[in-house]
């Protein structure tokens, strides 16, 4: 931990040097290291909005598996989503219809 403080030292250093656009740094700096220490191995997910018409790569994206894959996982992941989202244990509707949509897009087109 004592070297990791001294390393977060030299970079606050290095951006008070810089002068205003340092005070930004140093704060970029503390997050960037924060999520570079506890995101490691966790799962990015898709964070933009979806478009008119589903195509095969926002399909697979809503899924979390490859425009490729074989029929059976593209149903093990719209099972495992769809229980997870289902109206009836509290999720939305809108996404149960997204979810149930992708599956239909990728198994429609293979």
């Amino acid at each position: 931990i004592e070297l990791y403080d001294l390393h977060e030292q030299q970079k606050a250093a290095k951006a008070k040097e810089a002068g205003e656009a340092g005070e930004e740094a140093q704060s970029e700096t503390k997050q960037g290291s924060f999520t570079s220490w506890f995101s490691f191995g966790a799962p990015r997910f898709y964070e933009g909005g979806f478009e008119d018409e589903m195509t095969k790569r926002e399909a697979a994206l809503i899924l979390g598996i490859r425009e490729s894959s074989p029929r059976k996982k593209v149903r093990e992941a719209h099972r495992r989503l769809s229980m997870l989202n289902h109206p009836d244990t509290g999720g939305s509707t809108f996404l149960a219809s997204k979810i149930n949509e992708a599956k239909e897009k990728l198994l429609g087109a293979q």
